[in-house]
């Protein structure tokens, strides 16, 4: 395909008809400049060479429907009257799809295109799933002036040269086509994921890169702006060069600089591992290696060569929580040398600066930055979520590297979906994918959509475990019959701390560290600095405490410290002893990775307890109940035979044992993302969407005309949410100064929008999110700020040790529920 010879063909002369109009300028830009300019965004984005005509043709179709005489009028309309025109929803899209299918014919290709341009303004079912009418018989039967959309259309783009581009679009989507089942069947049928999945997420990366030119044409024109600037290839290479030669220099700095351990040894061969794993053209790899092996930093050794060697547009690390995120941000910014190389994308980065904010808006729109640093909400998003704003980003995760760190805390309900993105991220997108943990969910197999091809990069972890092995880990789930209750545990955790001089005590639920903390708080000795953290209180407020802990426990002093399991992952701190409730082995590991973090002495200790029944409450929560269930079922395998788990319970062996009793126990339907409104699960939706064929089959009397593209996106991007926010609402707290100040600022109507919008930005540190019940029962200690959102509850019902109370301590103070 000649692109220059069409590029300069496909369009005939000028055109009046109007895609988009400023009225406070009077600047108008016309279809033909829309499309060409969409066009050529969409040709230049596009990350994949089999993808171009297909993504060509969609630019060229998608905003036909700006050709009706109706959106003509509108144009004039807003560009007459400004804000006062009258407001209307015009079906543009429904035209390009028609005016494809008229040339095409009913067929995978008009489905397929057509798909995109319905869809570029919010996703769409291929099959509604309540009548089982699908979408193209729906935009079939739209009353809309077609014949006058389609000679318009045909005045600016010319026929011949569309038709040129269909018909390689046709060429290339077999092709892709040919890819799903080729893969599909070498991967043993759905062991790995099926044909219908696949095609959907490429239908996807088809929509984000028709999302992105569309936005981003439309803006450059409404703020007479020229397209952006890409990064170039040879400027992306000479980044990464850059980058290696100050990451190596930082890491020679460290090594002399820092004490001499034996387990730099150790590190050092992780990390020549990674690097020599870096120039192999596998794409899928495991980093398996406990925790303080130093994985951040080795994993980004293979990234930066790996993306080097292969060309690879933009590295990604993608983490579970913030408080891993922003510490190893800091890290990768000082390792590359350049923190301009660095996007750090996640909700609580804000700047006081108006231009820099600008410009980090743009940046986070599609990511187009060389090193992305964000969370697994962000990441998970861009791959499932039906916002368009998430979808926009998905075709920068092409011709990549993606470092998934501490990806056992990912979401349980979704790991199918995770499997099967990552999939097909490796196998059809040319991006490679690191999963890092020291408790690797992949070790145990799924009964189907597993992942393909994973190696070891760093081979076995079981080289490295006697090596980092820090602490012994003890069944003590037996040692209260029934469970233990607050004083039960605050009494052992005493001897503890006798002993050890330092203890965390982890617990799976706010209300149980609460009464555990309260208890101690009664008990303890003034000498002894206690602490306690709890999703209760506001980031800010955690934050403040782990600094202060974190003092005290480096100036050795007396330190004791209850927390839920938001200590677990990625914060750095070091207890001489931990005692974790019960719940999934790969908690249990995490919280021991908080003890004798340094090897400060030869050997830590764990205590795995059980609390009772009804102080910790997991009724609700059915991921850490079902995780504790498995846990216990293997304690008892371990006490049976511990030799069978190489005599440890944090072994690779143990951690395998666990989520094959994890899997067991949980069946299919919870990793497979399930929704009991529908009686279905996520993965079906994005793949073969069985109810929804039932629904046609119902409607049409038979199979005779279902459609290739049967997949319910809008219904499957609708439902899907990384956490589950069981109904949680956000209050803000008046913590300190800087709170204070950004609430004040939100109550005065004079403010200007700007500076809101900081206040905004800025309180996202200050919220706590506490359940509809509590909110009705603190009553008219919660206000709501006038012409905003933000919900502020009194100091009176916040304990900076403790959050967010139920009930104030002020004895004068008893708002009541407002009735």
């Amino acid at each position: 395909m000649d692109y220059e010879e069409l590029r300069d063909s496909v369009f005939l002369g000028d055109d009046p008809y109007l895609a988009h109009v400023v009225s406070e300028s009077g600047a108008t830009q016309s279809e033909k400049e829309h499309l060409s300019g969409t066009k050529e965004l969409a040709e230049r984005n596009c990350p994949l060479e089999i993808l171009k005509n297909i993504v060509i043709s969609g630019a060229l179709l998608h905003d036909a429907g700006k050709l009706s005489e109706e959106f003509y009028a509108y144009m004039k309309d807003v560009l007459k009257n400004g804000e006062n025109a009258r407001k209307q929803m015009i079906d543009h899209t429904s035209a390009g799809g028609r005016v494809l299918e008229n040339i095409t014919g009913r067929g995978t290709l008009s489905e397929f295109i057509g798909m995109a341009v319905y869809s570029h303004h919010g996703l769409q079912d291929g099959i509604e799933m309540e009548t089982g009418t699908t979408l193209f018989e729906k935009r079939r039967e739209k009353e809309i002036d077609f014949e006058t959309v389609r000679q318009r259309y045909f005045q600016i783009i010319d026929k011949k040269c569309l038709v040129r581009y269909l018909a390689a679009a046709h060429a290339d989507l077999r092709k892709i086509c040919k890819q799903i089942d080729d893969f599909v069947q070498s991967a043993g049928g759905k062991d790995c994921g099926s044909k219908d999945f696949y095609l959907g997420m490429f239908e996807r990366l088809t929509l984000s890169v028709l999302i992105d030119s569309d936005w981003t044409d439309t803006a450059c024109f409404c703020q007479n702006e020229s397209h952006p600037e890409r990064i170039t290839e040879e400027r992306t290479q000479e980044i990464w060069q850059e980058a290696i030669a100050h990451f190596e220099a930082h890491m020679k700095e460290i090594a002399e600089s820092g004490k001499k351990s034996p387990l730099n040894v150790y590190r050092d061969e992780i990390s020549d591992l990674c690097f020599r794993a870096a120039h192999e053209e596998k794409s899928l790899y495991r980093l398996t290696v406990p925790t303080g092996a130093g994985k951040t930093f080795s994993s980004l050794r293979f990234a930066l060569y790996h993306a080097q060697k292969y060309h690879k547009k933009h590295i990604f690390y993608v983490a579970p929580f913030n408080s891993i995120l922003e510490q190893n941000a800091e890290d990768i910014r000082k390792a590359v040398g350049n923190s301009e190389f660095v996007l750090e994308h996640h909700c609580n980065i804000f700047y006081e600066d108006e231009n820099r904010e600008i410009v980090y808006k743009k940046l986070t729109e599609n990511w187009n930055s060389p090193v992305i640093v964000t969370t697994a909400v962000q990441m998970l998003n861009t791959l499932f979520s039906g916002q368009k704003s998430s979808i926009r980003r998905m075709y920068n995760l092409c011709n990549s590297v993606i470092i998934f760190d501490e990806v056992q805390a990912f979401p349980v309900r979704g790991t199918e979906l995770f499997h099967l993105a990552v999939n097909f991220l490796t196998t059809f997108c040319h991006t490679t994918v690191v999963l890092c943990s020291a408790t690797q969910p992949s070790l145990a197999r799924l009964k189907e959509n597993n992942l393909f091809g994973c190696g070891e990069m760093a081979g076995s972890s079981k080289r490295y475990a006697a090596a980092f092995k820090r602490v012994e880990i003890e069944d003590a789930t037996d040692l209260v019959k029934g469970g233990m209750q607050p004083e039960d545990i605050s009494g052992f955790a005493l001897k503890a701390f006798r002993k050890y001089g330092s203890v965390l005590i982890v617990v799976n639920t706010t209300r149980c560290a609460k009464q555990i903390y309260e208890e101690l708080n009664r008990s303890c000795d003034e000498a002894c600095r206690l602490y306690h953290l709890s999703t209760r209180m506001c980031p800010k407020n955690r934050k403040d405490e782990l600094e202060a802990m974190k003092r005290d426990l480096q100036n050795k002093e007396p330190v004791i410290c209850v927390s839920t399991q938001l200590i677990e992952a990625g914060v750095n701190v070091s207890f001489g002893c931990v005692i974790r409730s019960l719940a999934g082995l790969d908690s249990i590991v995490q919280a021991a990775g908080r003890c004798n973090r340094h090897k400060e002495v030869e050997m830590g200790k764990v205590y795995i307890v059980k609390m009772a029944y009804e102080v910790e409450q997991l009724k609700q929560l059915h991921d850490i109940s079902r995780a504790q269930g498995a846990a216990g079922k293997f304690l008892y395998y371990f006490k049976e035979n511990p030799a069978a788990f190489d005599g440890s319970l944090d072994s690779e062996k143990s951690v395998t044992a666990y989520y094959k009793e994890f899997f067991r126990d949980a069946g299919t339907a919870p990793t497979k993302y399930p929704i009991p409104s529908l009686g279905t699960t996520l993965d079906e939706l994005l793949g073969r969407n069985e109810p929804g064929r039932k629904q046609f089959e119902r409607k049409h009397k038979g199979k005779a005309g279902m459609p290739r593209m049967c997949q319910a996106f809008a219904t499957a991007g609708k439902e899907y949410k990384v956490i589950d926010e069981n109904a949680e609402v956000t209050v803000v707290i008046p913590y300190d100064e800087a709170a204070q100040k950004a609430i004040a600022s939100l109550e005065d109507r004079f403010t200007p929008m700007a500076e809101q919008k900081k206040a905004v930005r800025i309180l996202q540190q200050y919220s706590v999110g506490i359940s509809e019940h509590l909110l009705k029962k603190l009553g008219r200690a919660v206000h709501r700020i006038d012409d905003a959102a933000a919900l502020v509850l009194s100091m009176d019902y916040y304990d900076k040790k403790e959050g967010v109370l139920e009930e104030t301590r002020n004895r004068f103070l008893n708002f009541g529920s407002v009735k």
